[in-house]
């Protein structure tokens, strides 16, 4: 269950994991190198943690999100 709440905004270290395995797992799709400081890296970055903030809060449902929006 995701540590998300509006009492207690924040991520405990299984939702930056959780976060890390997908981003690390959509990068490898993408061919991206996940270390690079190019924007579409950044951008990827910041839309695993939107959609995990917005509810998107297993694995499964934030890859699909990724592989779903794939162009």
């Amino acid at each position: 269950m995701s540590s998300l709440n509006k009492r207690h905004p924040g991520f405990y270290p299984s939702d930056l994991q959780l976060c890390q395995r997908v981003f690390d797992q959509v990068c490898s799709e993408r061919k991206l190198d996940p270390k690079s400081p190019e924007p579409d890296v950044q951008q990827l970055a910041a839309t695993v943690f939107s959609l995990f903030e917005n509810g998107c809060s297993n694995e499964t449902e934030l890859l699909e999100s990724f592989r779903w929006t794939r162009q």
